[in-house]
């Protein structure tokens, strides 16, 4: 018994280290590409987490060309802005906003055209997060297309308004059903706090906010307090009010 005690006296001070923020130094450099005559005297925002807490900071872009360092939460997603964060209602679909995940050391960011196509070199899991991203753009633009089709149906035109709605569902919940196979499996990515905000978004018919709730209880820490752990709680909170 004795022994035990001491092995687990021993373990305390790596378990404690473990349950703390993933906090690490980086470096961040950018490129961009403005027209001649406006590459001086633009400001970046970079919006990230530090010991559980958000911080915002800027910089001047100077020659096309940017740089920021510090500490950060290199497990919880990042975003870069042309603009001041959260002056649209929706900065995450800001052509000009780049969610990144950063590295402990360097990490190179170059835009030639809008800052969320930017290529991104030294993050393995920004790589991953791409990959992830990309996979559901076939049911996205099949949503899109979808939705805009019916917009401009006429509203007395009720079976092709049916049929229509029958479609956008019927992709909702394949996305849905995509992304509870993905949380099931990879819970622990650093990214699942975004597929279960997709999933929430998605909102189809299938959607089960009991189930969304349990999935949030088992993301890290870290990321049920970020930005995005918040905005699922108020979504939760919302779908909760409306049935």
């Amino acid at each position: 018994m004795k022994l035990a005690w001491l092995a687990t006296l021993a373990l305390f001070p790596l378990i404690t280290l473990a349950q703390k923020q993933t906090a690490a130094a980086y470096q961040l450099n950018g490129e961009v590409n403005f027209p001649k005559g406006d590459e001086t005297g633009r400001k970046i925002y970079f919006v990230y987490q530090q010991n559980g807490k958000q911080k915002i900071d800027s910089a001047l872009i100077a020659n096309n060309k940017f740089s920021f360092s510090g500490i950060a939460d290199i497990s919880v997603k990042t975003s870069l802005q042309f603009t001041k964060p959260f002056a649209t209602p929706e900065p995450a679909l800001d052509p000009n906003t780049l969610a990144l995940y950063l590295n402990n050391g360097l990490v190179d960011v170059k835009a030639s055209g809008f800052l969320s196509r930017a290529q991104v070199t030294g993050s393995p899991v920004q790589d991953e997060y791409t990959a992830f991203t990309q996979k559901y753009s076939r049911l996205d633009r099949t949503i899109t297309g979808a939705n805009r089709r019916k917009r401009s149906l006429a509203k007395n035109d009720s079976l092709k308004l049916k049929a229509i709605s029958k479609t956008i569902d019927s992709a909702q919940n394949a996305k849905m059903n995509e992304l509870c196979l993905f949380l099931n499996q990879d819970i622990a990515k650093p990214y699942a706090v975004q597929a279960l905000l997709m999933y929430l978004r998605a909102n189809g018919s299938s959607l089960d906010v009991n189930k969304a709730e349990n999935y949030f209880k088992r993301l890290p820490e870290n990321q049920q307090r970020s930005v995005d752990g918040q905005d699922i709680e108020k979504l939760m909170a919302d779908i909760r009010k409306r049935k």
